[in-house]
């Protein structure tokens, strides 16, 4: 029986109390500047604010990773409140990662096509997932688990029926209003969609493995961890949040929400 383990306060001072190397894979998508209701937490805050909540929250990841393990994480591009310059979030974030250790394995590019469309500048499609290892040389990639299917079916050179390797650019619908409502889930602003956090799971954790979410949100990398027969531990800085994680994670309400 697996264990999902869920706790409320600053994921900075959680995180302290987890011992070194024992997390093979962190998971999450932190608040960016995009005034969404995150409740205690002011979703519009000066961008070196900002800064020192990821370098914390790295700086306690990397401690708490085994040495061949993951942390993937989700920003955005998003606009300056002021000067409407876009802020690419995902180049600061790189920067913060080198400076606690971690390298950088890929870049992956998430798009998406259900948005709304801007009228001053291009439509933004895609956020970015930054993938980070402690060790460049030594980290988990069960490449068999997550192999797509081959484009092509008729090459002699290769075993079409044993798939291929995901590139970079990975699409998955956001979850909308609309699917929010169907799932039960309109309290929290931003969910991520459980089919990419299954796909990272699968590729760098095995079974029985701890998975961390220091911004676990409406929970939905515990709902998968547990899916997938991995432990997991989250933090969330927002109590009124609690009903819904303990609902996602009951086993009765499991696979309606995953399917």
């Amino acid at each position: 029986m697996v264990e999902s383990r869920v706790e409320f306060g600053d994921c900075r001072d959680l995180m302290r109390k987890l011992k070194p190397a024992s997390i093979r894979l962190a998971i999450t998508s932190p608040p960016y500047n995009l005034k969404k209701n995150y409740g205690l937490y002011a979703d519009n805050v000066h961008i070196e604010e900002w800064k020192n909540l990821i370098d914390g929250t790295m700086k306690e990841v990397h401690r708490v990773l085994t040495n061949d393990g993951s942390f993937f994480l989700n920003v955005s591009p998003v606009p300056d409140d002021k000067t409407k310059e876009i802020i690419p979030l995902d180049s600061i974030a790189w920067e913060l990662g080198k400076k606690n250790g971690f390298y950088l394995r890929n870049k992956i590019v998430w798009h998406f096509n259900n948005m709304q469309n801007c009228v001053n500048r291009l439509s933004g499609r895609w956020e970015a997932v930054l993938w980070f290892v402690k060790d460049i040389d030594n980290y988990v990639f069960n490449l068999k688990d997550i192999k797509i299917p081959c484009i092509t079916k008729n090459d002699k050179r290769f075993d079409a029926n044993a798939g291929r390797n995901p590139t970079d650019v990975w699409y998955f619908d956001r979850v909308n209003n609309m699917t929010k409502k169907k799932m039960g889930l309109e309290c929290h602003p931003c969910i991520y969609p459980a089919q990419m956090i299954e796909r990272i799971i699968k590729m760098s954790s095995d079974k029985g493995d701890w998975v961390l979410d220091p911004f676990l949100g409406s929970g939905t990398t515990s709902v998968v961890a547990k899916k997938l027969n991995r432990n997991s531990v989250g933090f969330e800085i927002d109590k009124k949040f609690e009903h819904l994680i303990r609902k996602r994670l009951s086993i009765e309400t499991l696979q309606t929400i995953l399917a």
